[in-house]
């Protein structure tokens, strides 16, 4: 359907209320780079509201090669970042001492009108006061997200402790109380072949992680054992008389009511041989539902005893393939966890400092977690329904009515919610506002996606480049080896060997200050390459992989055409952009950006490699 919403497309996939986050949020870009623009230019088109890039380089000149050192400064890598002096010498843009910052801001703003771009030009990255920027930009209550491009570790040391703590420097992230203040960080980089994305968030909730198999929530089970649980179900399944409808309205019942009825009819067979004495006791027939292989079988018999044609009455196919839902509830085992630890959470939070009334030190997403905790206390252990029902054969008018009951059913637990939001506040809030509101649209998704939803938490930077494993050090040994174990086909390839290789660029950075290959002369690119291959030696023991025999063939190889192959390539890149790799690296970040935005999608958790030699990728926790 043709439409003038230029947001159109995107609306189909994260709605009105993703759009709307989206248009509400800040994004910092640190380094303006190939990775870094490509990454914010995937964020302005789809409507971010504001972007701002900090940068340290100067623009490039007519020349378009002036600092030759310096990789930001080869226009050809960098879209985004180009001379805009004519042929003829005119300066069309207003003057060649600009700062790369304010060109990539004002060819990046150019691309959507509805985004508004800004910029810091510092003189250096290493000294940057990226506490009082980003605190500027949060005044306007933003929702910031910071993305570190082509950074060494030294600097991202600095960003990334920064915006695991928050920039309020009376929250402790380490016991979870300050993570409400935290910022979500993606880390990007494009080095030669190799690219690389990471994110780091202390604290993350989704509420629509969207997967892609969800079951509809009917509540069968419930409603057949507990009838008062749901009594306009149970209603209309008690008008419906099978027997009587003619065989068009037979095979026009919707599978719900079947299934409701299948059971009933089966509970009183299990009744009957409990009054002969060969079955369970009559009370607890009753309320029984099917528990062993043999009991499910015969509940199927049942159902297909019910129907007059089961091959042809397309309504009893459907009940027959999803007979489970008559004796089964959704599971909510990562749900439940998140409930049984939601009260201590907001206690600690609302301590942190008695002294300061801000509801910033407490989460939206907890207060809901809370009154759907005391509402499942009161409702036999069930949430609030969604009130959304699966298509399936029947009448216009049947389908209707039965859409109808869930709905309102839906509606009456969302105002049951809201009474239980608002009692959270007495008892919590003390009259303040440390306790958020919670609006009507996110009660609504929250109650829409409850089976559905996460917390993610990732390990920050800085455990990860100290190698510091702390309670993870098994899962993550254990992952890293079975990344081994199913290498790519051509193994020489596989991610995970790039991956090391990459970090053993960082750490030659770190003793340098410089990467490898800088001086092209040949012996000092052999120096240059022995010392990433002694990193990646150095590194493959922290990971426990120096027995491995995927790694001893390939970066311990001592083959003469193998050896220090790995070392070699990463000295030869010099650390050079090439645009392909950052256009891919720049998709994948954009990506992880929009999931952390919207809350919407499950992000990833570890270091997403691109190997571009043999275009596969790979992700990696460390």
């Amino acid at each position: 359907m043709a439409t003038d919403n230029k947001y159109d497309r995107q609306l189909r996939l994260w709605g009105a209320n993703g759009q709307k986050k989206l248009s509400e949020s800040c994004i910092v870009l640190v380094n303006a780079t190939a990775a870094g623009t490509e990454t914010l230019k995937n964020l302005v088109l789809p409507g971010i509201g504001r972007f701002h890039i900090i940068d340290d380089s100067p623009g490039p000149t007519s020349s378009g090669n002036e600092n030759e050192n310096e990789k930001e400064s080869e226009p050809f890598s960098n879209f985004f970042v180009f001379d805009s002096h004519s042929k003829q010498g005119e300066n069309v843009d207003g003057g060649s001492n600009r700062s790369r910052a304010e060109i990539a801001t004002k060819h990046l703003s150019e691309l959507n009108p509805d985004v508004t771009g800004s910029f810091t030009a510092v003189e250096s990255l290493e000294s940057a006061d990226y506490s009082s920027i980003l605190s500027s930009l949060d005044q306007n209550h933003s929702n910031l997200l910071v993305v570190a491009a082509d950074l060494p570790s030294s600097i991202l040391q600095t960003i990334s402790s920064l915006c695991w703590n928050g920039l309020d420097p009376d929250t402790d992230t380490d016991t979870d109380t300050g993570a409400s203040t935290s910022i979500p960080l993606l880390i990007v980089k494009s080095y030669g072949l190799i690219g690389s994305v990471r994110l780091q968030t202390p604290h993350h909730p989704i509420v629509e992680s969207k997967p892609d198999n969800a079951n509809a929530d009917l509540r069968l089970a419930s409603t057949s054992v507990h009838p008062d649980s749901f009594p306009e179900l149970n209603a209309l399944k008690d008008s419906i008389n099978l027997e009587s409808l003619e065989s068009h309205e037979h095979n026009h019942v919707p599978y719900v009511i079947i299934l409701l009825k299948a059971m009933d009819l089966w509970r009183k067979q299990v009744a009957m041989a409990s009054e002969t004495g060969t079955g369970i006791g009559k009370e607890e027939a009753n309320t029984r539902l099917p528990k062993t292989f043999a009991e499910k079988n015969e509940f199927r018999k049942v159902l297909a005893s019910m129907a007059r044609n089961m091959n042809q009455e397309l309504n009893f196919i459907e009940a027959d393939k999803n007979y489970y839902m008559a004796y089964t509830k959704l599971d909510m085992e990562e749900v439940q966890e998140l409930i049984d630890s939601v009260e201590d959470r907001i206690r600690v939070r609302s301590k942190v400092n008695p002294a300061v009334v801000d509801n910033k030190l407490m989460c939206t997403f907890d207060v809901l977690l809370l009154a759907l905790k005391k509402f499942m206390l009161a409702h036999q252990g069930f949430p609030p329904l969604n009130g959304s029902i699966p298509d399936m054969a029947a009448s216009t008018q049947g389908y209707i009515e039965l859409q109808g009951i869930y709905k309102n059913k839906a509606q009456k637990d969302k105002e049951e919610m809201q009474h239980v939001i608002h009692a959270i506040g007495q008892e919590y809030g003390n009259g303040t506002n440390v306790i958020p509101n919670v609006s009507d649209e996110e009660l609504t998704i929250f109650c829409k996606n409850i089976y559905n939803i996460r917390l993610t938490k990732t390990r920050s930077y800085q455990q990860e480049y100290t190698f510091d494993f702390g309670d993870e050090k098994d899962e993550i040994m254990g992952e890293i080896a079975e990344a081994t174990y199913d290498a790519y086909e051509v193994p020489d390839q596989t991610p995970l060997l790039w991956f090391i290789a990459l970090r053993a660029c960082d750490a030659f950075y770190d003793q340098h200050g410089h990467y490898p290959g800088q001086d092209g002369r040949e012996l000092a690119l052999e120096s240059d390459t022995n010392d990433v291959q002694k990193h990646i030696v150095d590194i493959v023991e922290k990971l426990g992989l120096s027995e491995n025999e995927l790694v001893q063939s390939t970066l311990l190889s001592k083959e003469e055409e193998k050896k220090n192959a790995y070392a070699k390539e990463m000295t030869r890149y010099n650390n050079a952009e090439v645009h392909n790799i950052a256009s891919v690296v720049g998709g994948v970040a954009s990506q992880e950006a929009v999931k952390m935005i919207t809350g919407q999608y499950v992000p990833i958790d570890g270091n997403y490699i691109f190997n571009g030699i043999a275009g596969v990728a790979g992700i990696f926790k460390l």
